[in-house]
């Protein structure tokens, strides 16, 4: 058994929680592959077969990044760590998610009604048909003065835990 975990990620915060749950996964014994979603384009083979297929993507404007939110990330920092093809877009082009084992998490902003694209992708996802293994999992993150964002206290710690609990869910699917 194995998992791919794929994320967008504009400022780093959602790429440091994808290495997470890639490692909580490991440490419960399901081997992990974390790629950033512009990478994951030529991975197929990867998609293909990873057991589990674990998607991450910022919350942007209330939900999933267009190219527009993503121009306007760029004038806020010349060191992106997604530039130009958002998870949206992947999942556009994607085939074959019928019946497949998905789970999904975004990054967000405390703020109680910041929306979500976490809810989003689900929805992307059960239309495809795919089989979520576990609740849209949200991680929260501090927006900065410089329009940029850093982690919450413990995010890390949660996603490493919601990982190895992925790695629990994985196992009573097949």
């Amino acid at each position: 058994m194995g998992a791919l975990v794929v994320f967008e990620s504009m400022f780093g915060c959602t790429q440091s929680i994808a290495e997470a749950v890639g490692d909580g996964l490991t440490a419960a014994h399901i081997p992990a592959e974390v790629v950033e979603v512009g990478r994951a384009a030529g991975h197929d083979v990867a998609v293909a077969r990873a057991d589990l297929l674990v998607i991450g993507a910022p919350t942007h404007m209330r939900g999933m990044s267009t190219p527009r939110t993503r121009a306007l990330a760029r004038t806020r920092s010349d060191d992106l760590v997604s530039t130009d093809l958002g998870v949206h877009e992947w999942l556009d082009a994607l085939p074959g998610l019928s019946g497949r084992l998905v789970a999904v998490f975004d990054t967000r902003s405390g703020a109680r009604f910041a929306g979500s694209a976490g809810e989003r992708i689900e929805r992307l996802l059960r239309k495809r048909n795919a089989r979520l293994v576990a609740p849209v999992q949200a991680f929260g993150v501090i927006s900065k003065d410089d329009g940029t964002a850093e982690l919450g206290p413990g995010q890390l710690e949660l996603a490493k835990a919601w990982g190895a609990t992925l790695a629990g869910a994985l196992a009573s699917a097949i």
